[in-house]
């Protein structure tokens, strides 16, 4: 059965993906690095993919582990 998620939970997935998209920004006007980029959707994803666990919420577990690896690989590809 799902848990219902608290409300700090939404909160802070919130504030973190707004920090996200600040950061994306910063970095297109700044460094213009992909890795950069694709690292923070990597934390993003990571942590939507633990909340989702925690929360027995598994479809979207795995949607959310899933797109953090793409963006892992992603990330890591500009560095080879």
């Amino acid at each position: 059965m799902m848990k219902k998620r608290p409300k700090h939970w939404v909160y802070t997935e919130m504030v973190l993906m707004f920090l996200g998209l600040l950061l994306a920004i910063y970095n297109g006007k700044t460094w213009e690095s992909p890795t950069v980029l694709f690292s923070i959707l990597t934390v993003i994803f990571l942590f939507r993919a633990v909340e989702r666990k925690i929360f027995n919420q598994k479809t979207e577990f795995w949607l959310n582990a899933g797109m953090a690896v793409i963006f892992l690989i992603l990330g890591v590809i500009p560095l080879l």
